[in-house]
């Protein structure tokens, strides 16, 4: 029987922790834990955010079309198409969709930037988010969404700092035990990209010194809500990065990772979450008599 002493990453058959899975723990963290004991299901909500994401980071640069054929081929390709975001944000002011690491308590952590903005010579980070035009904002709809982007703020400034470097990163994923196919290799040379760029400590190395590179980052945050039918502007919302206030989440946050605490459920006052469910008054009945 599981304890809540258990490392909550081997009950969920997890190797590492997403910056998205921190931020939902401020929605519900039972649901979050849910999801993965019971298997995410692709809806069409789902599917819709992703098409629109998609659909914005080919707005700014051509992705990689070289196809990774192992784990180490997509490793890869993350730190190439994050490159090109790079110098897109440098270019053109606006870089979109960047895969960032980082290192929680000895916990691995990886989530995806949305955006980068280039604003009075600073790097604004953006979180979009698609919803329903006519949602109200309130603050317990908006609370995942200021963790998940002060986060990713933070996690970015470790890496430009050099406190979580390309040796960190290479330890944690072992990378000098992954070999890229011969195939992909190929792919890359025909695409004229030089040998000392064709390797993953090599690539690796190239992008995290490029983010140490990056001019200051800015304070001011925002979300970005999309309507998720239009795909137009709904609102943006401003956050002042705080990194006290986002240090005291990562504590708490991470007390469930560790296994110091069960799942907590929504608190009773935020109940009406539950009808938004899946899992409500079936593998979770905390307020199904409530």
């Amino acid at each position: 029987m599981n304890t809540p002493r258990q490392n909550a990453l081997q009950r969920l058959n997890k190797r590492s922790i997403s910056a998205k899975d921190i931020a939902n723990q401020f929605w519900c963290e039972k649901q979050m834990e849910l999801y993965y004991t019971n298997g995410e299901k692709q809806t069409y909500v789902m599917q819709q955010g992703s098409a629109i994401h998609e659909k914005m980071q080919s707005e700014v640069y051509v992705p990689l079309r070289v196809e990774p054929a192992s784990w180490a081929d997509r490793l890869y390709k993350t730190a190439y198409e994050n490159i090109l975001t790079l110098n897109t944000l440098k270019k053109d002011k606006l870089g979109r969709e960047f895969k960032v690491y980082g290192s929680l308590n000895a916990y691995s952590i990886a989530g995806q930037i949305d955006e980068f903005r280039m604003v009075d010579g600073k790097v604004v980070v953006v979180e979009n988010k698609t919803t329903n035009a006519g949602r109200k904002m309130g603050a317990e709809y908006t609370r995942p969404h200021i963790v998940q982007v002060m986060l990713y703020r933070k996690l970015l400034d470790d890496i430009k700092s050099r406190s979580y470097s390309v040796q960190n990163f290479t330890a944690s994923y072992k990378l000098d035990s992954l070999k890229l196919s011969d195939g992909f290799v190929e792919g890359l040379k025909s695409i004229g990209l030089k040998d000392g760029l064709i390797g993953l400590r090599e690539i690796y190395e190239r992008m995290f010194n490029d983010v140490a590179a990056l001019p200051e980052l800015s304070d001011d945050l925002v979300v970005h809500y999309l309507d998720r039918e239009t795909k137009g502007t709904i609102t943006e919302m401003a956050v002042k990065y705080d990194r006290e206030a986002i240090d005291r989440d990562v504590i708490y946050a991470m007390k469930y990772w560790s296994g110091e605490r069960e799942a907590a459920p929504v608190l009773e006052g935020e109940k009406w979450k539950c009808n938004m469910c899946r899992f409500f008054g079936k593998q979770c009945k905390k307020w199904w008599n409530g």
